[in-house]
């Protein structure tokens, strides 16, 4: 990536924090999940779809997160 894409991306990464901590509430909470450490384009099956061996990578994930709030 160029010095400007990258900056921009990280950026972007910071966004999504930024707004979900904004339009969370008592009630509704928005938690982001980390999908960008670790994710390569070898995961990816064409330029939009992801392949098969990224269903344990998604799901242990997700799992990470849920695994703290559904133990509440």
């Amino acid at each position: 990536m160029t010095p400007e894409l990258t900056t921009y991306f990280n950026q972007l990464k910071q966004d999504v924090l930024t707004i979900a901590s904004e339009n969370a509430t008592t009630s509704s909470q928005n938690i982001p999940v980390n999908m960008f450490t670790g994710f390569t384009d070898r995961l990816l099956a064409d330029d939009v779809h992801y392949n098969k061996a990224i269903a344990n990578f998604i799901a242990s994930r997700f799992y990470k997160v849920l695994q703290n709030i559904l133990e509440e």
